[in-house]
């Protein structure tokens, strides 16, 4: 299967510069972060001991610790809204000043570029893939920061506790993160492909509905049918290819997890027995181990969606790497209202070199005339009416 070219440079480096006029916002958000991330270590200790005070029976003791547990639960959740909100509005915003720049940038290009780009693709990109790129940045923020930290810290409390047992029980992990780096690659190559098929997809749709008179007019319903037909079982192969590969996944990932935590309680046994850790350790050892589950399993979502954002941000920066091919010269005289009749004389014009749209035209035009323009599609009308509106001096009427 041919899932097309592999970029060797992220273009997720590119979205730096949009990160900066937010640097305020973001800068709150990750402080919260920090005392959201900092709160987990300190429960996994209080839960070690509240499991000795549960196995002594001591009621009373158990009651104040719960009430110090929620009391931190509730700094920790605030703290959690604080990054949350913070996080989706600096997402929220740069995704914005990306959109406008695009925008921006396509209205300085050249007639020459819209001549062959396809409308539908230009629409997607301005929306789906610049949504799933802000969606990207959100995740980072949002998600897979928080998580980072939360596995450092909480693996940092799991050294301590017992280096020992926290080396032997990461036997596993280069396994599992080998695993989650090849099927990110693969998912990468596939999502470029379906992005790819969906824009062709969306142009496919523009074209025949802007030219729905002429599919009626030379009954090619039946054809038209049958070309969508097509283009969406392109589109939905690719699909489900991503489908089954994170179906895939998933499963793999989880098995090597539940080794992992079954080799754990056999080595925690093993040093319970010889001294080196005490059941209540042990039991804040488990609880600091379930702490990484969660984060875990957000990760390998997340590298999943990075891959997938990943051909958005390609798409949209290839797009902002494409230079207009006619440039205003800096020392341009500004055009004057112009009056009179607009006058061509073997007038040849062309986007491209050795095709030309306009072919020796002679055309006057007097003041106050009304000139219909009749042709097929691609005569030249668009170019000739783009060409004299400089010289009107009312173009939303017509008039010279």
């Amino acid at each position: 299967m041919d899932l097309g070219f592999v970029k060797t440079r992220s273009s997720y480096r590119r979205l730096f510069p949009y990160l900066q006029p937010h640097w305020r916002t973001i800068a709150q958000a990750l402080l919260c972060t920090l005392v959201f991330t900092g709160c987990w270590p300190l429960l996994a200790w209080l839960s070690g001991k509240m499991l000795g005070f549960l196995v002594q029976g001591n009621v009373l003791a158990l009651a104040r610790l719960a009430a110090i547990v929620a009391g931190i639960f509730l700094v920790q959740k605030v703290a959690q809204y604080g990054q949350d909100a913070g996080m989706a509005k600096a997402a929220l915003a740069i995704a914005l000043d990306l959109r406008k720049r695009v925008y921006q940038h396509l209205q300085t290009l050249s007639l020459s570029y819209f001549e062959t780009a396809k409308t539908g693709d230009l629409s997607y990109r301005l929306t789906e893939d610049i949504d799933r790129v802000g969606e990207v940045v959100n995740k980072v923020f949002h998600d897979f920061t928080p998580c980072v930290l939360q596995l450092i810290v909480v693996f940092g409390y799991m050294v301590y506790l017992n280096w020992q047992l926290t080396l032997a029980s990461l036997v596993v992990a280069p396994l599992i993160g080998g695993l989650i780096g090849w099927f990110g690659d693969r998912l990468l190559l596939i999502s470029r492909r379906s992005q790819a098929l969906i824009s062709d997809l969306s142009s496919l749709l523009t074209e025949v509905f802007s030219g729905i008179r002429l599919v009626k007019a030379f009954a090619a319903e039946e054809f038209e049918v049958e070309r969508f037909d097509r283009e969406a079982e392109r589109h939905q192969r690719a699909k489900y290819d991503a489908a089954w590969l994170k179906a895939v996944q998933f499963p793999v990932v989880g098995f090597l997890y539940a080794l992992s935590v079954l080799l754990l309680l056999l080595l925690g046994g093993w040093q319970i027995a010889v001294g080196n850790l005490t059941g209540e350790e042990f039991g804040s050892y488990v609880v600091a181990v379930a702490m990484l589950i969660d984060p875990i399993a957000h990760l390998t979502e997340n590298y999943n969606e990075f891959k997938q954002g990943q051909a958005s941000a390609d798409r949209i920066f290839d797009l902002m790497d494409i230079q207009p091919q006619v440039l205003e010269q800096i020392d341009a005289i500004p055009l004057p209202p112009v009056l009179g009749k607009v006058e061509y004389q073997s007038v040849t014009f062309g986007y491209s070199l050795h095709q030309p749209v306009l072919k020796a035209l002679n055309l006057i035009v007097f003041p106050g005339e009304a000139i219909a323009l009749v042709g097929a599609s691609g005569a030249g009308k668009t170019t000739f009416g783009q060409s004299a509106s400089p010289l009107l001096t009312n173009p939303s009427r017509g008039e010279f």
